[in-house]
């Protein structure tokens, strides 16, 4: 269908029709987490070791839920996003499908404020001694089962130093999410033991997620909770901790698209983007 639209108004523009001169050259656009490593493989990015796609375009939205609403219109062909959420927003929104074919090799750290290395080193230490307890709060929401809600303590300016203040983006489950007062997710009861561990209260700021990494040293804030996925750009502004999870993007499409199913790699998948184009 796309390409007998582009055919169609390219012969309007050979006639001589006036307005859509830009038509034939416009990308096509995929839907992504603003902010997220998706839109800087789509659109490429040098600090991230991507070429991007030819003819496609990123179009950033606050959660994975809303790009794919926006592609059920039309507004947007496909939607990236990192595969675990992916595979979360299969489970709860009917008409689309996941080619489980994993496009980039990530891992997912804790970004730590630059001037708390004993913080770092903390954290680094949990994330090594406790791998049983860290493996088996990834596998309860792989499951579904067991999950337990965290209510953010209230922040004390004039007392920093008892409370473990975390930045976070609630619109990325299974890794963090809302749900009424209490917190879920992977990342949130990670951080819940750790603050446990160093006897300190937790507190959660959610955001916007391009706010995560930046908002780390500022207002309070000790540490970025949010799916984050290391790389060189963000280490200039936090300490990355040890990582905990290895992670992926992959193109989300509606139920009935049938393009992908030949593919078997992700130069498969990006060579068929390429075609589709």
């Amino acid at each position: 269908m796309k390409k007998i639209i582009s055919l169609i108004l390219c012969l309007f523009m050979l006639t001589g029709t006036i307005g859509i001169l830009a038509s034939c050259g416009d990308d096509i656009q995929i839907g992504v987490q603003a902010g997220t490593t998706g839109e800087y493989f789509v659109n490429g990015d040098p600090d991230w070791g991507f070429e991007g796609l030819d003819g496609y375009a990123a179009k950033g939205y606050s959660n994975g839920g809303l790009a794919i609403a926006d592609m059920k219109s039309g507004a947007v062909e496909y939607v990236i996003i990192d595969k675990a959420p992916a595979l979360q927003l299969k489970k709860a929104i009917k008409g689309i499908k996941v080619i489980d074919i994993e496009l980039t090799e990530e891992t997912y750290a804790f970004g730590v404020d630059k001037a708390q290395a004993d913080l770092l080193a903390s954290i680094n230490n949990i994330l090594a001694t406790e791998q049983d307890a860290i493996k088996a709060i990834i596998d309860k929401y792989a499951q579904g089962k067991n999950l337990v809600g965290v209510v953010s303590a209230k922040e004390d300016v004039s007392n920093p130093d008892k409370q473990l203040v975390v930045a976070t983006n609630a619109a990325f489950a299974p890794f963090e999410y809302k749900e009424g007062e209490k917190f879920y997710g992977i990342d949130i009861e990670i951080m819940a033991l750790v603050a446990e561990k160093l006897d300190l209260e937790l507190v959660i700021k959610d955001m916007e997620f391009d706010a995560v990494v930046t908002s780390v040293g500022k207002n309070g804030v000790d540490v970025a909770a949010a799916g984050l996925s290391v790389n060189e750009e963000r280490a200039k502004s936090v300490n990355f901790s040890t990582s905990y999870y290895d992670a992926a993007q992959v193109l989300i499409v509606p139920e009935d698209c049938t393009d992908f199913d030949s593919c078997r790699t992700a130069e498969d998948v990006i060579a068929k983007l390429d075609e589709l184009k």
